[in-house]
């Protein structure tokens, strides 16, 4: 029991002397708490202090950017309204000179459209001027060919007068004529030929040889054919001179008709030398000679406009 309560004793005697020291302890720290939050507190507000000297500058510094970018906007402003100025002032300037060609334009143009049509008015007027002398002067010319027409018609008349006193004197001559003519186809006379057929009506010269083509009874070919030439083509029939006697007038020749030659021999001037050009041939063609010389012949081939069929 003593022990223990020496050492409760002791514990207690203890314990007030721990508390002094414990408070003692907690005194100290507290204070050095203090210092520190003090400390801290001064260091806090100088850290706050150089954060604000900073914001401060930075802020200066974006004024004087600030001022710096409403200066260079100023400028540019005044730049902007000075260009705006030149540009205002040149569109006025040309403004003025487009107005200044337009009327110079216009002014051409109306010009020019007066020449033009003084130009055309002048052309117009000059072909006016032309085709009215154009026209007077045909005019005068009607007038002088109705006045030489009319000249002509009394000149007509006039020789119509004197066509009468010449028709009654061509009526003279036509009736002479005929006689003429009727004398001359009496001297034409028919004659049989070669081969016994009595043969149309015999020419014995160039006159009674038109007399006989203006009938218009047969086809009539005069020729001339030189016992040199050979046989010589006359109508549809080639004929050839193989010898002549001019003293006694007589010939001999070959006809070439129908791919064969018919030798008619010593045949007299103006007889009717007679030969059939085909097989249905009913009327006879006629070779007369009206001139022999010594190596030549002179005459007429006459043959049949109408072909007729033997029986």
């Amino acid at each position: 029991m003593d022990t223990n309560s020496n050492t409760t004793n002791s514990l207690n005697r203890d314990t007030p002397d721990q508390d002094t020291s414990h408070r003692g302890g907690w005194h100290s720290g507290a204070i050095i708490a203090l210092g520190a939050a003090l400390l801290g507190v001064a260091g806090f507000g100088t850290a706050e202090r150089s954060d604000v000297s900073a914001l401060s500058q930075q802020a200066s510094a974006h004024q004087e950017e600030i001022a710096t970018l409403q200066t260079q906007l100023s400028a540019a402003d005044a730049s902007l309204e000075e260009t705006a100025g030149k540009l205002h002032d040149q569109l006025a300037s040309e403004e003025a000179k487009t107005s200044d060609s337009i009327s110079r334009v216009r002014s051409s143009a109306i010009h020019h459209a007066d020449t033009v049509a003084q130009n055309v008015k002048a052309t117009i007027e000059r072909k006016a001027s032309e085709q009215q002398e154009a026209l007077n002067a045909e005019l005068a010319g009607v007038k002088n060919a109705t006045s030489d027409a009319a000249s002509r018609i009394d000149t007509a008349y006039n020789k119509i007068d004197g066509v009468g006193a010449q028709v009654d004197s061509v009526k003279t001559d036509l009736a002479s004529t005929k006689s003429t003519v009727d004398d001359t186809v009496s001297e034409l006379q028919s004659a049989r030929g070669d081969l016994g057929v009595m043969s149309g009506l015999i020419a014995t010269n160039s006159k009674e040889i038109q007399e006989l083509r203006d009938r218009g009874d047969r086809n009539i070919y005069e020729f001339t054919i030189a016992k040199k030439d050979g046989p010589q083509k006359v109508g549809d029939v080639q004929i050839r001179l193989n010898k002549s006697d001019a003293k006694k007038s007589i010939y001999t020749i070959s006809v070439l008709a129908n791919d064969r030659y018919i030798e008619k021999k010593d045949k007299t001037a103006n007889e009717p030398v007679q030969f059939y050009v085909g097989a249905g041939s009913r009327t006879p063609d006629e070779v007369v000679v009206n001139d022999v010389t010594k190596d030549s012949v002179k005459g007429y081939l006459a043959t049949s406009k109408v072909t007729t069929a033997t029986r």
